[in-house]
Formats: structure tokens, sequence, C-alpha cells
């Protein structure tokens, strides 16, 4: 039966443009007493902002340690290789999936418990081939033709304030012709070996 190429669509890189230039005037300050006050008075609110405008120790590991764990698992999606299986009617399956579109997203919250939660977004294409051998099947060079579904993995994690832990995920896939369909991942899911785990996209 022939597959449908759906390729994944070219996502443009945002464009950059110039920060506009601000022209800053030095203030002056009344001579005497009344103006040494203010000179004072300016230099504790100046003072008071940039204590006020640091960014917390916590939201610095929490972006560095989530940026460590995505930049992991988009290493680990680029290793993948097409893998050959039994199939259960005598046949050999070989599958292979496209080069994997990582999206990531860290968001604060209100809680003290978990301050930060954080999401990675995997969207790929799975490609499948048949043989009645295994030789036969290794043998196959995947395409486009090959097409089996597109497949687009959510996984949620959430900060403690020192590490990043897995919360949830789920895998959604669209096969042409039929409906698609959720399924809701575990850890276990996800940290399997194997072609089917995602083990590099977890926190360790």
């Amino acid at each position: 039966m022939s597959r449908h190429n759906h390729p994944v669509p070219h996502i443009p890189r945002p464009s950059s443009s110039s920060p506009s230039t601000a022209h800053h005037h030095r203030p002056q300050f009344a001579k005497g007493p009344v103006g040494l006050s203010v000179l004072v008075l300016t230099a504790l609110v100046l003072s008071g902002c940039d204590r006020a405008g640091e960014i917390p120790a916590t939201s610095s590991t929490a972006e560095a340690d989530f940026g460590t764990l995505v930049a992991a698992c988009t290493q680990f999606l680029a290793a993948r290789e097409p893998h050959v299986r039994p199939g259960g009617s005598g046949e050999w399956t070989k599958t292979g999936h496209s080069p994997a579109l990582v999206q990531r997203e860290i968001n604060r919250t209100e809680s003290p418990v978990t301050p930060y939660v954080g999401k990675i977004v995997i969207k790929d294409n799975e490609a499948q081939a048949t043989a009645t051998t295994e030789a036969a099947a290794q043998a196959i060079t995947l395409t486009p033709a090959h097409l089996l579904s597109n497949r687009t993995h959510t996984f949620i994690y959430s900060f403690d304030g020192k590490l990043w832990r897995w919360q949830n995920g789920q895998r959604l896939t669209k096969i042409p012709g039929q409906n698609d369909s959720t399924v809701a991942l575990t850890l276990a899911d996800v940290d399997a070996a194997g072609p089917k785990g995602f083990a590099g996209c977890v926190p360790r």
C-alpha cells in the first residue's frame, strides 16, 4: 500500500531588528543641603532598583539546567538510526524517523514548591517498510514514500528549586486516512531502552 508524503513544514527563522538608540541626559541637581538630600535619596532608590532587578539564582539555575536537558534531548534524537524488527506474520519491518523539530518552553509559576515548569515538544515523521527476510528489510532505503505517520510528543517537567523532574507526557499521532490518536506516556515509556524510548529527554 502506498504512503502519502507529508514533509515537516519549514519554519523560517524570526528576523532580527536593530534596537533603537535612546538618548540619555544627565540630571541636574540643586546645590546646597537640599541638593545633597536629593542626591542621597536618588542613590538609595537606584540601589534598591538594582537589587530588585537582579535575577534570582534559582532562575539562572532553572534556565541553565533546562537548556542542558533540551540539548541532551536534541542530541539523542539526532543520533537515532533506522531499526529492523520481526513482524507478527513472519515479515520483517524497518522503521525510521525524520530529523526531529525540538521546541522548548519554560514558565515561572506562583508555587514555592515548583517555581518553574518546562515543556519540550518533539515533532517528527515515522516511516516504515516491510520485507520477507531480515536482510531484505535491512537493505531498504526509507524515503518519504514510506511515510507512516506524523507524530508530536509533548513532555512536561517541573523544577523544585534544585532539579528538573519529569511530570507527564503524551504522543499525538496523525496517520493519513485515519483519526488522530493521543496516548498518555509514563516515565517508564519515555525512559525505555531501544528505539521507542526517549531516554535522552529524561532529567538525570
